[in-house]
């Protein structure tokens, strides 16, 4: 993990994790993906790939690991917007529950299916304790008792990566699949729009990397894929792309922000990956990690014109976050793998 605190200009690595044996460092956990605390800016939890759950109170500048979670890989975390120490995490086979901070923990649910896993859990801002869980293959669940008890609400029957619960707007879920598109709820997922007519005009918008709500306006949000930045203002029915530096399908973009208090400053990380063989060969442990080429690009008009940035790094760069109270202040995590 990286923090900027001048808007980009400049990076410093954040990885004290404060220990009963005093202060170790973090430096090459492998990042999959950061969790900001609705409730509290300067609180944030790293979900790392086989490597557990951090959590930090003071915007970085020391972490703690989450030991009963240690050598998981996380995939999904959720936190209730009435109660920030009511937490739900998954680590693909399990959902746990903590209602005290972190401190003790509950298996609230298990999933023993060969091939399958809970990638994505919410909680409805409206509705707590209402929660939902998506499952790989596309089964959407939903438990009214915090997770003591559980039903399916729809069946996608395809690939499920993504589902976000829309804080700005009462009831609404938004579930992301690769080739699929996206599909939109307003009624807690009774039911579900088909919003991929919006996006075939885009090629390449299928094969999707990140899903993006607008931090303070209603009905907004990024589409990211191998086409580039498409912005929707009317909740996923229609689209417009940025004017990227990079053409469409030239980089992958796993990181992107918007600041929540200017929506003209853009910033997005582009990133060549080494051949495909060769990350494939890496994953299996025969060379060293995969690494890439990578450029931040940062706008401070709306997309008009775009300032590139050196990163401090050669690893995959897949997490990025604005302070929302600060925000010259940004956070960019790595991984090892794309």
């Amino acid at each position: 993990m990286y923090r900027s605190s001048d808007r980009a200009e400049t990076w410093a690595p954040i990885d004290n994790v404060l220990t009963s044996g005093g202060v170790k460092s973090m430096a090459g956990v492998s990042v999959y993906k950061i969790f900001p605390d609705p409730t509290d800016a300067d609180t944030m939890y790293l979900a790392a790939r086989g490597e557990g759950l951090f959590v930090t109170y003071d915007s970085g500048d020391s972490w703690q690991r989450v030991l009963p979670l240690s050598g998981k890989f996380i995939y999904a975390l959720t936190i209730d917007p009435q109660n920030k120490c009511l937490v739900y995490v998954s680590d693909g086979a399990h959902v746990y529950k903590t209602k005290d901070c972190l401190r003790t923990w509950e298996l609230m649910y298990t999933e023993e299916r060969p091939g399958q896993r809970v990638v994505a859990l919410a909680v409805d801002f409206a509705k707590s304790p209402l929660v939902y869980a998506a499952l790989l293959n596309g089964d959407i669940l939903s438990s009214k008792d915090g997770g003591e008890s559980w039903q399916v609400i729809q069946r996608f029957g395809f690939t499920v990566q993504v589902m976000v619960s829309d804080p700005l707007a009462a009831g609404r879920l938004y579930i992301a699949s690769p080739k699929k598109g996206l599909f939109r709820s307003d009624n807690g997922g009774v039911s579900f729009d088909n919003l991929s007519d919006g996006l075939a005009s885009y090629s390449g918008s299928e094969d999707f990397y990140r899903l993006i709500l607008h931090p303070t306006k209603r009905d907004g949000l990024f589409w990211i894929s191998k086409y580039g930045i498409l912005r929707s203002t009317d909740a996923g029915r229609t689209w417009s792309d940025y004017k990227l530096i990079t053409p469409p399908g030239a980089v992958n973009i796993y990181a992107f922000a918007i600041d929540p208090k200017n929506d003209k400053a853009l910033y997005y990380v582009g990133t060549i990956l080494n051949k495909p063989d060769e990350v494939k060969s890496a994953l299996s442990g025969s060379t060293p990690p995969p690494s890439g080429r990578s450029t931040l690009y940062k706008s401070v008009d709306g997309g008009k014109n775009w300032i590139t940035k050196k990163l401090p790094t050669n690893a995959i760069p897949v997490a990025l976050r604005i302070h929302p109270d600060k925000n010259n202040v940004l956070f960019l995590g790595f991984t090892d793998s794309p």
